[in-house]
């Protein structure tokens, strides 16, 4: 019904496809319009909404980032000074234990050389024992060969000291006179200082015969008698620097 009626209207149909036409034209500019008159208050409006909501939160960002900055920096000055605190105490350790090596090392060294120095002083001590020991066998054997040649030498000694006091005697007999009065059987001891070349420097009776005049003809004799026969070895000559004879004329 409607078809018939436009085929029966053409004008009609052709007016109500210009207005539908206008007004799309006219809605379609509206439209337009509308965008291009509100684009800027609209991103203005965006934009004054978002540079607020960016300028308040770009300060707590900042400082988020700053914060993790400072305990990221903290936290390496803290881990370098752990690293720097492990690594000085790993160094004192290691510093340690070589003054206790060096320590144990000295004290072996001290040791040792202790041990040697005794090894040495025993060593010198045993030679030291043993040099005295030879020294003393030799001075023992040297004493013992002194005292037999002592021995010999005084036993020869004696016997040429008994044969010249026995000549000195006769030689002081021949040379004395019995005095006139005086009786037989007198004797005394004299006693006579001599001289290396066998002069009398002094005759006393030590122990009279009792008469006067018989002791000091002997101390007469005896000077008169200088002199006196001595042995011929001067070593001797101790034994007849002071003698004592038993002067007996009747012998």
């Amino acid at each position: 019904m409607f078809a018939r009626t436009l085929r029966r209207n053409p004008g009609r149909i052709r007016a109500i496809v210009y207005a539908v036409l206008v007004h799309a034209v006219v809605i379609g500019l509206a439209v337009i319009g509308f965008r291009w008159t509100r684009a800027p208050s609209t991103d203005q409006v965006i934009q004054a909404v978002a540079v607020p909501e960016q300028a308040a939160r770009k300060p707590e960002a900042v400082d988020t980032r700053a914060q993790e900055e400072e305990e990221a920096r903290k936290k390496a000055e803290a881990e370098k000074r752990r690293q720097a605190e492990l690594k000085k105490k790993q160094d004192e350790e290691q510093a340690q234990q070589r003054l206790v090596v060096e320590r144990k090392k000295k004290e072996a060294e001290e040791k040792e050389k202790q041990k040697r120095a005794a090894e040495l002083e025993h060593k010198n001590e045993d030679k030291r024992r043993q040099k005295l020991t030879e020294q003393s066998l030799q001075e023992q054997l040297a004493a013992e060969e002194k005292q037999r040649t002592d021995t010999t030498r005084a036993a020869r000694a004696a016997t040429v000291v008994d044969k010249y006091k026995a000549l000195i005697r006769q030689q002081v007999s021949r040379s004395w006179s019995r005095p006139v009065g005086v009786a037989k059987g007198l004797k005394c001891v004299v006693q006579v200082h001599l001289t290396p070349g066998g002069n009398v420097l002094s005759a006393v009776v030590v122990r009279s015969s009792g008469n006067g005049i018989f002791d000091r003809s002997v101390e007469n004799a005896v000077h008169k008698a200088e002199p006196l026969p001595l042995p011929g070895d001067p070593t001797l000559f101790d034994n007849f620097r002071e003698i004592e004879f038993l002067f007996n004329p009747e012998e």
